[in-house]
């Protein structure tokens, strides 16, 4: 077995610390038409009723999110995480809150932040084809 030299222990320690210490301020998932999405701790999910829908050979669902964080943090949240879960970007509207899509195999997630009272408004839509 091979020891680390000093600065080598440092850096892994570092490393280890940054896995440990929550990106963003933490997230956790919500299943969204079948889809784990990450969300940002900051928000909790609306009271409303979600929407489903469900046609054959497509399906789809929206959940709704507030919080006290504000949207370009949000945003910063998602173009973060989305692609280190294998997400790719596809389409992009941002200005101080926004609409990202990303897509992988036959799903699409569309995230939609808006200012609100007291931080952000975020609605995450689910939609793709069974294949």
């Amino acid at each position: 077995m091979r020891t680390l030299e000093p600065p080598g222990r440092v850096l892994l320690m570092v490393a280890f610390l940054a896995l440990l210490a929550p990106g963003c301020s933490g997230s956790y998932e919500d299943t969204v038409a079948g889809v784990k999405v990450p969300i940002p701790s900051g928000m909790t999910k609306s009271q409303g009723k979600g929407i489903e829908l469900s046609l054959p050979g497509f399906g789809g669902a929206q959940a709704s999110f507030q919080g006290g964080m504000a949207p370009d943090k949000v945003i910063e949240f998602y173009k973060q995480e989305m692609p280190a879960r294998g997400w790719e970007a596809s389409i992009g509207v941002v200005s101080s809150g926004g609409m990202i899509a990303y897509s992988k195999e036959n799903k699409t997630v569309v995230v939609m932040v808006t200012k609100s009272d007291g931080g952000s408004s975020l609605s995450i839509t689910v939609g793709g084809t069974e294949r």
